[in-house]
């Protein structure tokens, strides 16, 4: 019953957000990591970027604050701060994917086995990411599920 209680509140979350991130957030967040990522592109020398694959995996925020809002027993402390820390994470990972695949994309071509090795990587660093954070941040909960998990009824 528990999990299903669960379930729901993934689900309650998971709709309505994804649906304010495809109708409004992608194109407001695609401006606003242009314009903060731009300067430090510039620096790098990458003037050309933003690849369409890249910009579509900028969803990976709503996963990360979904498990953040769901989680128990998480101060508001350390759900507010992790949260907004986990943002600047994952814009980070960002900044440093949209580089990978913009000097992918600047090479053209077929899909080498060089590219593939760096761009494969970036790609599950980024899809993995939120997972990474929340399980950093809810770290005594994540242990006591796991651990429950795994508890025999005789180990108490």
């Amino acid at each position: 019953m528990r999990l299903l209680l669960v379930l729901l509140k993934i689900v309650a979350l998971s709709v309505p957000l994804t649906w304010l991130w495809l109708e409004w957030g992608r194109e407001a967040y695609g401006k606003l990591f242009l314009e903060l990522a731009m300067p430090i592109y510039g620096m790098l020398g990458l003037t050309t970027l933003l690849p369409e694959g890249a910009r579509d995996r900028f969803i990976n925020y709503l996963p990360f604050l979904i498990l953040m809002l769901i989680t128990p027993r998480l101060t508001l402390t350390r759900r507010l701060v992790g949260t907004l820390a986990g943002f600047v994470v994952i814009f980070a990972a960002h900044v440093v994917f949209v580089y990978v695949a913009g000097l992918e994309a600047a090479t053209g071509g077929a899909m080498s086995h060089s590219r593939f090795v760096r761009i494969v990587p970036a790609n599950t660093l980024s899809d993995s990411l939120p997972f990474v954070l929340w399980v950093v941040i809810a770290r005594e909960f994540v242990w006591e599920s796991v651990t429950g998990v795994f508890k025999t009824p005789e180990s108490g």
